[in-house]
């Protein structure tokens, strides 16, 4: 497998488990008065906030003109990803990140509480630590003429 290919598998990688993790991560740093629950609204709340602070994040790292072509391409995938959400009709928006929460949320109490937010960053983690995940991806593409 090629450099470039290895680094757009690694980097596509990284934005799927970045934003997988968000949640977890959400609910970690939440704070604790609320009696460590989150809402819907809160997780919306924090998932826009979060694709705000990316996209300026990678905006930043592109304007760097010694950047890498593929760094670039990876950088500019991922920035594409987040000015799609960010650009989503609010409604769509919701209804995708109503999914994750209801995903999390366990026992459809209308929460997210400390166990499913642990529960959830365990599933998470052994997605993406589990070997069969980073497998050689070359194997499954045709070969370039």
């Amino acid at each position: 497998m090629n450099r470039l290919s290895r680094f757009a598998i690694g980097a596509s990688a990284a934005l799927f488990a970045a934003t997988a993790y968000a949640p977890a991560q959400a609910a970690t740093s939440a704070p604790a008065a609320a009696a460590e629950t989150i809402t819907f609204d809160q997780y919306r709340d924090w998932r826009m906030h979060f694709i705000e602070q990316r996209q300026t994040q990678l905006a930043a790292e592109l304007a760097d003109k010694t950047l890498p072509a593929d760094r670039r391409a990876g950088l500019e995938r991922q920035k594409a990803y987040y000015d799609f959400f960010a650009a989503m009709a609010p409604a769509e928006r919701d209804r995708r990140f109503r999914e994750r929460f209801d995903q999390i949320d366990a026992n459809h109490d209308g929460v997210i509480d400390e166990a499913e937010r642990a529960a959830w960053h365990d599933k998470q983690r052994a997605f993406y630590e589990r070997g069969s995940y980073r497998h050689d991806a070359s194997a499954e593409m045709p070969a370039r003429r």
